[in-house]
């Protein structure tokens, strides 16, 4: 087949351009003759998504007029479309009015004025209204994460265009069960969107994890941004060395406009850590086998959490709170421990943590199942998935 893949960024700055790097790999090595456009290049071209694939097509719409893709793209005469959500609303307009066209929803596509699907007021908590206009006000009076009235009016409309053109897409496909409520909940059809979670991009380990002592190295993977938790992960530690008695390591992987704050919070909690900085390849998978659990304290409802998968595929335990998606792979008691409460509360995020980490016993059985789960989402699963789906598109002839 000839599948064109849309994406906004080239370069890896998390889990959904992480899964684009499996993505495009994957469907190269299956014979399918593959495009790749993206919106933003690289600054570091060692972080390229696409980086060795080939062949590939590759359109670089930073350079490229919208017009002129499109009629490239016109050349290449894709079997489907395959957008992963495109910064500009227009650009997946104009995909869905003249291609077969599937959207895969990372985020909240037309479902949230801010995308975070969170609020702040009166405290931190996930939201379950129905995207409208009141979100307009709401916004102000709950805080839901836009401060400039200019660039809440632009959110807000960006996002009433994309919800529009739900309907007329070819296929949803969503990561987990609860980002599927989430849609039926405004109005897309049951049948129209389709749970294919994402795999890890590295395979799991083809045998259990062995067993082994239990130790204090906490690991926090991700970006220091505002809704991925970093300073919660650092009040998590410290209340967890409280509950365990003794001292605990935790190692930063990530970077962000939230970073300094998160080595001045770690100095103030007395809370032994090291920062990384963004890592890839060996390095991740290194830190990723070094540590004893995966901290995960989003501070949104995150529609999957792919790095519970990448911790999974090592026998890494995980303990995290109970939001979105993560619940369909972090079980409590098997795979990992999870908050207790709806809120996000260190305390109980730091309980979660002592709770993985305090008796040996309990750890091995957790790594055992954080590997067994693994398992469930496999690359070939998820491929094998996507080109029924994409088979179906195009047999369609809808465009």
């Amino acid at each position: 087949m000839r599948i064109a893949i849309v994406a906004p960024h080239r370069e890896l700055f998390g889990g959904a351009e992480t899964y684009l790097r499996w993505l495009l790999g994957a469907l190269v090595a299956h014979g399918h003759e593959v495009g790749f456009a993206f919106e933003l290049p690289c600054q570091d071209q060692q972080r390229a998504s696409d980086l060795g694939i080939e062949p590939l097509r590759r359109w670089d719409l930073d350079a490229l007029k919208r017009e002129a893709f499109l009629e490239e793209l016109q050349v290449f005469r894709p079997d489907v479309v395959f957008s992963q959500g495109a910064r500009d609303d227009h650009l997946d307009r104009d995909l869905t009015r003249r291609f077969p066209t599937a959207l895969f929803a990372h985020g909240f596509y037309g479902a949230c004025a801010t995308g975070w699907r969170a609020h702040d007021r009166p405290q931190r908590e996930v939201c379950k209204r129905r995207f409208g206009p009141a979100c307009l006000a709401l916004n102000y009076l709950k805080g839901c994460g836009a401060r400039n009235p200019l660039g809440l009016v632009d959110l807000y409309r960006s996002q009433r265009r994309r919800s529009k053109l739900l309907p007329d897409l070819s296929a949803l496909v969503v990561a987990s069960e609860y980002v599927r409520q989430v849609f039926v909940e405004h109005g897309v059809r049951a049948q129209d969107v389709h749970v294919i979670p994402p795999p890890a991009e590295r395979a799991a380990d083809p045998s259990p994890p062995e067993r082994r002592e239990l130790g204090n190295h906490v690991l926090f993977l991700g970006r220091l941004a505002s809704g991925k938790g970093g300073a919660h992960a650092v009040e998590a530690v410290a209340g967890a060395q409280r509950d365990l008695g003794r001292a605990l390591r935790l190692t930063v992987a990530g970077e962000g406009p939230e970073l300094e704050h998160c080595r001045q919070l770690a100095a103030q909690l007395d809370v032994t850590s090291e920062f990384t900085g963004w890592v890839g390849g060996e390095r991740r998978q290194a830190l990723l086998r070094g540590a004893d659990v995966l901290i995960v304290p989003s501070l949104w409802p995150e529609p999957f959490g792919i790095v519970g998968l990448e911790a999974g595929g090592v026998g890494l335990p995980a303990a995290a709170y109970n939001v979105g998606g993560i619940g369909e792979w972090l079980r409590a008691g098997v795979t990992g421990e999870l908050a207790d409460g709806p809120g996000f509360d260190p305390l109980t995020l730091g309980s979660a943590l002592a709770r993985v980490l305090r008796d040996g016993s309990h750890y091995a059985r957790l790594r055992l199942g954080a590997w067994q789960m693994s398992q469930e989402f496999s690359g070939e699963r998820h491929l094998a998935r996507l080109e029924v789906l994409f088979r179906a598109i195009a047999s369609s002839g809808d465009r």
